[in-house]
């Protein structure tokens, strides 16, 4: 058994927790019904998304002749996953289940989610659906998840500071060159200054991986996960161009300060040092521009949307790497295996994807949108960092391998960043001990070196 399989056993066998508000017996009733299972209550988690709920749920309700019962959670995350994993073993789940699509893979190895593939042909929004996102929700050549939301990771930049080095706006780099290029110019005008901050370091946690590793990884052309071997990579072209990368601007170039990311509270200070202007060029994600640099903030930026410009994170620049990238990550919604009504269920989840649907959300707390005609919308238009944003990157995102394993991988990613840019060990040693870590968790016969 592999070691995912393991992971979701653990869950069903070790925790005692109750499976409460799992599937009540259904009341005899003519009228079919359909459950859908979110983790939102008013007033508390995902309030928004409850409170839109109740709103589209009476539409559908009377169009389709149906009953639909929503069950709110309102719980952490991972115990919402636990709660989910023990009512798909029990067979006793919601039809209809709100779901983080980093979930997807770990579930659906263990054979409790539907395959939604032969819906989708019939689906007449299949065609507004960015296919970035529906490969977001799928596993091994199988569809499982309809994205509700995401997000989007790119460069950030003070556009007076970039405007002052010489480099003409609006910046948009072309590869990693580009990038470096602009960042010495910088320096040059701002010897004070930190030119670039491309997140690494285990201080940084997950940030490091996903605003750092991951996406200049998936830029060098590379994969953490081979889907069709089944095995983790370890070694690779990419990865050493990643990790070469790391040390030319961190040791090589000092272009980017090692000790603010590798210090205590390192995400918050280096927040608080590009909210001053103290850092010209950084890596982040949506939520950095939307939430973290909103005005009237304890970080935020007066004049925001004038003073901050946005580019998209290019590729490397080497044969076989895409021109751009990013990672997201997100939710939706997948239907249970053990359904009655498939097809009953499929219907509710189409609707709650309908433009005029997603557009009510929308209001209610904005988000980057998964469909083309949603992120063309007037709606969505009363945001325009969104609305720009979502267009230009979504059709080549990418997401994290949802496996067991990738959270204890991650972690050594981190640390093998910190080696590099602290200059504890040369990228060639680091990636070696990158190697035996990994094989240390999963299995040398699970991982894969190529050449």
């Amino acid at each position: 058994m592999k070691r995912f399989g393991k992971s979701i056993l653990f869950i069903f066998f070790s925790l005692c927790v109750p499976a409460a508000g799992c599937r009540k017996q259904e009341e005899k009733s003519s009228v079919p019904a359909v459950q859908i299972l979110e983790n939102a209550v008013p007033g508390g988690i995902n309030s928004d998304i409850y409170q839109w709920y109740l709103e589209q749920i009476p539409g559908i309700e009377k169009e389709m002749g149906i009953r639909i019962e929503l069950v709110p959670a309102g719980i952490r995350d991972e115990d919402f996953k636990a709660r989910i994993a023990l009512d798909l073993k029990g067979g006793r789940s919601a039809d209809i289940i709100g779901f983080d699509q980093f979930w997807v893979p770990e579930f659906a190895q263990a054979g409790f989610l539907l395959p939604l593939d032969p819906f989708l042909p019939s689906w007449p929004d299949r065609s507004q659906y960015y296919d970035s996102m529906m490969e977001m929700g799928s596993f091994q050549g199988k569809t499982y998840l309809i994205m509700r939301l995401t997000d989007l990771r790119m460069l950030f930049y003070h556009k007076q500071m970039l405007a002052d080095a010489g480099i003409p706006l609006p910046w948009q780099p072309k590869n990693w060159d580009a990038i470096i290029a602009a960042s010495e110019k910088i320096k040059q005008k701002f010897p004070d200054l930190i030119p670039l901050q491309i997140n690494a370091g285990v201080e940084m946690g997950e940030a490091a991986t996903m605003q750092g590793f991951l996406i200049l990884l998936y830029g060098a052309g590379g994969e953490l996960y081979d889907q069709k071997a089944g095995k983790w990579v370890v070694d690779s072209p990419a990865f050493r161009q990643t990790t070469d990368f790391y040390k030319k601007i961190y040791l090589d170039r000092k272009l980017g300060n090692a000790e603010l990311v590798t210090s205590p509270k390192a995400r918050e200070k280096t927040f608080e040092m590009f909210s001053k202007g103290r850092i010209a060029i950084y890596c982040e994600s949506t939520w950095f521009y939307t939430s973290v640099l909103k005005p009237g903030e304890s970080w935020g930026i007066k004049d925001r949307d004038e003073k901050i410009g946005w580019a998209k994170m290019p590729g490397s620049g080497a044969p076989g790497a895409p021109e751009f990238i990013s990672l997201s990550g997100g939710n939706g919604w997948v239907i249970s295996p053990k359904t009655k009504n498939p097809d009953l269920a499929w219907k509710v989840v189409a609707r709650l994807n309908t433009l005029s649907s997603l557009e009510k959300l929308f209001q209610k707390q904005a988000f980057t949108p998964t469909r083309k005609d949603l992120a063309q919308s007037t709606v969505v238009a009363t945001q325009p960092f969104i609305a720009q944003t979502a267009p230009a990157i979504l059709p080549f995102t990418r997401s994290r391998p949802g496996l067991p394993d990738y959270p204890e991988i991650s972690f050594y990613l981190q640390l093998l960043s910190e080696q590099i840019i602290t200059g504890k060990l040369t990228p060639d040693a680091a990636l070696k001990e990158f190697g035996r870590s990994v094989e240390n968790i999963v299995g040398k016969e699970n991982t894969i070196q190529k050449k």
